[in-house]
């Protein structure tokens, strides 16, 4: 477990940190970004408007999952309204910022008059490339993690300590104070009788971060596949809803979160409908009939002349 790539002392006291899930999220974002401008050109869209999407994606994502999680804990950040706005402190809903990611690309496509369902297949087919390297992050950060096992795969995060002593005597430990790992802190206060304070490591738990990483690399895949060979615009979208929701159904049996419903999660309750309507609109898009690829993105004669002249 790594949070922070890089630590520089500053002069006037502190450090600068680099942390890792920020780091991640950032190589995600441009890598996607690669990917998604060297497929819009395939598939007959500018670069450029790939780009004002993607950016506008990115925006209302933020906005989008940080929007979820502060209504999920409203009586803390009620109490504490400066916190809303401190993203560097985490707590971003994955759901959440796909609605607003969605809705942010939707207004820049009708404003440029962009072609909404080949737009969002092109950006749709690289969002699980993001997403694994963003849990690549999670898992050196810690969080995300998983039920205790007892099997191969699980995983024993460390207990990380920092120097200083807090009132709360559970986390004091001779001059020092513990400040994770999450999995650590969790075991520690919600099930103190798998681990005490002077363990050094956790009991194993399930690296669901890793599985995030392994099915959204396997819908990367498959969906780069289809948008080679698909017959119709919009295809890609809607197999994402059902690909990614079954998947994270599954590994949200894995993880620890409290139930919201009928014994779910918060995540699986919202991963039904999405399924059911990713399928829905998958097959009733079937009935149309098949449409050709379209001829790859070419700049205008007037900038192919302008390059040439420079």
């Amino acid at each position: 477990m790594h949070p922070y790539l890089l630590r520089i002392p500053l002069p006037w006291g502190g450090s600068f940190r680099v942390a890792s899930y920020g780091f991640m999220i950032v190589c995600g974002f441009l890598l996607s970004l690669y990917v998604a401008r060297r497929r819009g050109r395939r598939m007959g869209i500018a670069p450029d408007d790939i780009f004002d999407g993607i950016i506008a994606a990115l925006i209302g994502g933020i906005v989008g999952a940080r929007s979820l999680y502060v209504l999920y804990d409203w009586p803390f950040f009620r109490a504490n309204p400066i916190k809303i706005i401190r993203l560097d402190e985490g707590g971003l809903v994955f759901y959440g910022g796909v609605l607003g990611g969605v809705l942010a690309v939707l207004i820049v496509l009708y404003r440029k008059g962009l072609p909404v369902r080949r737009t969002f297949d092109v950006m749709a087919s690289v969002v699980p490339l993001g997403h694994a390297l963003g849990r690549v992050g999670c898992f050196l950060n810690g969080c995300c993690f998983g039920r205790t096992t007892s099997s191969w795969v699980g995983i024993a995060f460390p207990r990380v300590l920092e120097p200083g002593n807090v009132e709360n005597p559970l986390l004091d430990v001779g001059g020092q104070h513990i400040v994770g790992s999450p999995a650590f802190l969790h075991q520690l206060q919600q099930v103190p009788a798998l681990v005490g304070k002077a363990a050094e490591r956790a009991v194993p738990v399930h690296p669901t971060q890793l599985y995030a990483v392994g099915y959204n690399l396997v819908i990367f895949f498959l969906l780069s596949l289809w948008l080679r060979r698909r017959w119709r615009d919009g295809e890609i979208g809607w197999l994402y809803l059902v690909f990614y929701g079954l998947a994270r159904f599954v590994n949200e049996v894995y993880r620890v979160t409290p139930p919201l419903l009928w014994g779910l999660s918060a995540a699986q309750t919202m991963c039904v409908p999405l399924v059911l309507l990713g399928l829905v609109m998958f097959l009733r898009g079937r009935k149309r009939p098949h449409q050709p690829l379209p001829a790859p993105w070419e700049p205008p004669p007037q900038a192919s002349a302008a390059q040439n002249a420079g």
